[in-house]
């Protein structure tokens, strides 16, 4: 399972490196974050999606404080907006980084709560679209 979200990692690594700007990388992000969302919704709601969501900013924003003002306020009243704000204010490095420990981070929690079987099977849909990169790119645009 680990190595699902990993895959992911190298497609935001390589955005940065091709001087993809931070704020397309922040779309990229949201647009990841909104299949995520899809994916997990049926199964444990649209505020256990949430709970997870704000678990995982807690836990990323130890080591990107960027995501110090992405608090339970901002995040009841923008949701991912907050996020791809945040992101977009970075430099696409930072913004690759941290978008890849929170999707890292966001996996721990739920393995945590599910096991990695179930996990990787809810989320293997989002890490086989996204992994590739350009059907991530072409999905926003």
């Amino acid at each position: 399972m680990q190595a699902e979200v990993q895959g992911v990692q190298p497609m935001f690594a390589r955005l940065a490196a091709e001087s993809a700007d931070a704020a397309r990388i922040a779309e990229i992000a949201v647009s990841i974050w909104d299949d995520v969302g899809e994916a997990l919704a049926p199964i444990i709601g649209q505020s256990g999606v949430g709970a997870l969501f704000r678990r995982s900013i807690y836990l990323t924003r130890i080591a990107h404080p960027c995501l110090q003002v992405v608090d339970e306020r901002a995040l009841a009243s923008g949701g991912l907006a907050v996020l791809q704000t945040v992101l977009a204010q970075q430099d696409s490095t930072e913004a690759a980084a941290v978008n890849a420990a929170l999707l890292q981070n966001f996996q721990e929690v739920l393995i945590t709560l599910i096991g990695a079987s179930l996990t990787s099977r809810l989320l293997r849909p989002v890490w086989e679209i996204t992994s590739s990169g350009d059907a991530a790119q072409e999905k926003i645009l």
